[in-house]
C-alpha cells in the first residue's frame, strides 16, 4: 500500500492505478471542501482507493465522517459526479461507504440546440426542457408541480414557453390559460385553440381560477378523495377532471393588478392537489417580482442566463446561473433535489414537419419569407433593427427569428468590424437557397 495524506491506493504501477488515484485525490479534496469529515481525524487514513479492471472503488472510513446523512444523499453523489468530470458514481452503504466510479468519463451529448420533435412527447402530460449531458430531458407538469422562470431579457424565456404550449396542445389533456402582459399579443396564435384561454387581464382569470379551485376541494372533500388523480381513476372519460396549466409570462407586469399576489399564493400552495399548475416567468429576477410568499411552494424552479449571483440565488436560492453560458435557450434546472444543465430545443413554429424519420424541406411562413427578403434586399445583412423597420414587425419578434435562424445555420453569427463593433448578422447559402425554394413551391401559410 501508498499513503498519501489522508488517501490510500494500492501500490501498482497500471494507467489504472494512475487514474484511480487522480479519482481518490478530486474526492478525497471534495470531501474536506463540503467538511463532511472529522477535524481531527485519526491515525488511519479517510479514504482507500482499490483498481479493477473496469473502476475505481472508493472505501470511506465511517468513523472519520461527522456529516453522514450528507455523503449518502442524492445531492452530494451529484456534485461528485461534476467534481469527477462526469464520471459515473454509484454509491453503496454496507459495513462502510463505497464510490465505485468509472475511469473514463461517460459520452456527453453536446449542449446544442435542436429542433423539438413533439413525437419525443412520452406522455400528453410532458414538456420538453432540451439537450442535457444525458440526452434529451422531458419532464411532466404533474412532477413540476408549480414552476418559477427566470431569465435575462432575450435568453429564451418566452420561446421555452411556447415549446410547452406545442407539447400541452399536442397532449390535448390539459386546459390552459395564459397571460403574457402585452394585452394577449404574444400568445394571440393561440386564441382558436380548444382548452385555451388568453387573458389580457390576469386577474379576471385567477377570479375564475381560485373558484374552479375551491369546487374541486368540495367535490374531494364530498367523495373523501385526496388528491384529483385518485378521483380521476375512479371516473370514466366524460366524469374526469382535466387538469389546468396556468402561464404567466411576465410576472412583473401581472403583479400590478391589485390582489393578484394573494391568489397566486394560495394556488401555487393548494392547487397541484386539484390538478392546477401555476407556471411564473420574469425577466426581472429580483425580490421584489418574485417575493419569498410567492417562491415558497414553486417547487421546480428554472433559471436562464442571468448577470449576477443575486439573481441566481432570487431564482433557484443558489448560484450557477450566472456562470452558465450566456446562450439562448441554456437552462439550469432545479427539479428533485438535483441541478441539471440544457440547452432549449428551437421552437416548434420553425420546425419543418417529419414524415419517415426524414426531415421534410423546411418552408418559411409569410412573415418570415418577408424578412428574408428584406435581408437580400439589405446586401445579405439581417441587421434587426433595420429588417424591422423595412417589414413593420415588432423588433422582439424579428430578433427571436435571428437567433432561431442562427442556431439552424440560416445566418451567422453576429459580424464585428476591426474595432469590435457589432455589424449584424450574414445571410448564409442555405437560406438563399431556402428563399429560392420557397419562392419556386409557393409560400406556406
Amino acid at each position: 500500500m501508498m499513503t498519501n495524506n489522508n488517501l490510500t491506493t494500492q501500490d501498482t504501477n497500471s494507467v489504472e492505478r494512475r487514474i484511480a488515484e487522480y479519482i481518490g485525490a478530486l474526492t478525497l479534496k471534495h470531501l474536506v471542501n463540503t467538511q463532511v469529515l472529522l477535524d481531527t481525524p485519526n491515525d488511519s487514513p479517510a479514504l482507500y482507493v482499490w483498481t479493477l479492471p473496469d473502476r475505481a472503488v472508493l472505501i470511506l472510513d465511517p468513523l472519520q465522517v461527522k456529516r453522514m446523512s450528507l455523503i449518502t444523499s442524492h445531492r452530494f453523489l451529484h456534485d461528485l459526479t461534476t467534481v469527477l468530470q462526469g464520471r459515473r458514481v454509484v454509491m453503496m452503504n454496507h459495513r462502510g461507504i463505497f464510490f465505485q466510479v468509472g475511469y473514463w468519463p461517460e459520452p456527453a451529448h453536446e449542449l446544442t440546440a435542436k429542433p423539438l420533435d413533439l413525437s419525443k412527447q412520452s406522455s400528453p402530460l410532458h414538456v420538453p426542457m432540451g439537450m442535457t449531458h444525458q440526452g434529451e430531458l422531458w419532464l411532466s407538469v404533474v412532477e413540476m408541480d408549480a414552476v418559477l422562470i427566470g431569465g435575462a431579457r432575450r435568453m429564451g424565456k418566452t420561446n421555452l414557453l411556447h415549446a410547452w404550449i406545442s407539447a400541452l396542445l399536442q397532449g390535448k389533456e390539459v386546459r390552459l390559460i395564459l397571460f403574457d402582459g402585452k394585452n394577449g399579443v404574444e400568445f394571440a396564435r393561440y386564441r382558436d385553440q380548444a382548452r385555451m384561454q388568453v387573458a389580457e387581464k390576469l386577474g379576471d382569470a385567477l377570479g375564475e381560477l381560485f373558484a374552479e379551485m375551491n369546487k374541486r376541494f368540495e367535490i374531494l372533500s364530498r367523495e373523501s378523495i385526496s388528491s384529483i388523480a385518485e378521483y380521476n381513476k375512479l371516473r370514466g372519460a366524460g366524469e374526469r377532471l382535466e387538469r389546468i396549466v396556468l402561464i404567466v409570462d411576465e410576472l412583473a407586469y401581472a403583479l400590478q393588478e391589485p390582489g393578484v399576489e394573494d391568489v397566486l399564493v394560495d394556488l401555487i400552495a393548494r392547487g397541484g392537489a386539484v390538478g392546477i399548475h401555476p407556471v411564473l416567468a420574469t425577466q426581472r429576477p429580483s425580490s421584489d417580482v418574485i417575493t419569498p410568499r410567492l417562491k415558497g411552494n414553486l417547487v421546480t424552479r428554472i433559471a436562464l442566463p442571468v448577470p449576477d449571483r443575486a439573481s441566481s440565488m432570487v431564482i433557484l436560492d443558489r448560484a450557477g446561473a450566472e456562470s452558465i453560458a450566456k446562450t439562448p435557450g441554456r437552462l439550469l434546472i432545479a427539479h428533485g433535489a438535483r441541478l441539471t444543465e440544457a440547452q432549449a430545443f428551437v421552437s416548434a413554429d420553425t420546425v419543418p414537419a417529419k414524415e419517415s424519420n426524414q426531415l421534410q424541406s423546411p418552408r418559411l411562413s409569410e412573415r418570415e419569407m418577408k424578412l428574408a427578403q428584406a435581408a437580400v434586399e439589405h446586401d445579405g445583412w439581417f441587421r434587426v433593427r433595420e429588417i424591422a423597420e423595412a417589414t413593420g414587425e415588432p423588433r422582439d419578434w424579428v430578433n427571436d427569428v435571428a437567433k432561431r435562424w442562427q442556431v439552424l445555420g440560416w445566418l451567422t453569427e453576429v459580424q464585428r468590424n476591426a474595432s469590435g463593433h457589432q455589424m449584424g448578422r450574414k445571410v448564409t447559402s442555405s437560406l438563399t437557397a431556402l428563399i429560392q425554394s420557397n419562392g419556386s413551391g409557393g409560400q406556406a401559410d
